[in-house]
Order: structure tokens, then sequence, then C-alpha cells
């Protein structure tokens, strides 16, 4: 399972897509990791790179599961050597989109320190 049952249950064990789509976007590097695929394909190295500070199991867990939710696509370059590029999906450009409202929401409702 990619998320854990507990997160994307409400208190009447009935699935919520809410939950479902906070609890992937609560996961560390998950939104770091949309956000660079905006930019368009990325080999693994370049994206550990840009993402900064995850580590390389970690970043392979992650786009791991983003493949199985069919959120990010792994294509295998063969040419030699042969490499690894990732790209969003259609579905994961409309979670960047939503990501984009966050960040849009946030720049005019959250410039003040709330602590």
């Amino acid at each position: 399972m990619v998320l854990e049952r507990k997160l994307v249950l409400d208190d009447n064990d009935l699935y919520c897509p809410v939950r479902a789509t906070l609890a992937l976007l609560g996961q560390k590097w998950v939104p770091h990791i949309i956000h660079e695929l905006m930019n368009g394909k990325s080999r693994f190295n370049e994206l550990a790179h840009n993402v900064g500070g995850c580590n390389s199991r970690t970043l392979r867990d992650r786009l791991k599961n983003l493949e199985q939710l069919d959120i990010v696509d792994r294509k295998i370059v063969a040419v030699m050597p042969p490499w690894v590029e990732y790209e969003l999906t259609p579905k994961g450009h409309q979670l960047g989109e939503a990501l984009i409202s966050l960040e849009q929401w946030g720049e005019a409702y959250m410039r003040t320190p709330c602590i």
C-alpha cells in the first residue's frame, strides 16, 4: 500500500480523498519533487541536486510511490550509458497546478508570520 490506511480513512472507516491527498503531500519531499518536475523531465541525480537535502534512498522511495500512484512516469533511456528520466504524468501536472494554487494562497494570506 502506498499510503497508510489510517491516513486515508475518516472516523467511520470510509475512504476520504481529501485525507488521502493531504497524506500524500504530507510526506517529506513529495511537494518538492512535484515542484521540481513541473519544470520538465529530470534525471535522478539532477532531481536529487535540485530537491536538495533528500538522501538517495528516500528520493528513490518517494519516486517509486509517486510512480505507483501514476503521478510520475519513469523512463529508461537506452543509450550508452543508460539513464533514467522522471517526469510528471497529466495527473501529476494537475497536482502540481494545485500546489501552485496553494502557493498563491500562501503568498496572499500567509505573508505575515503566524508565530
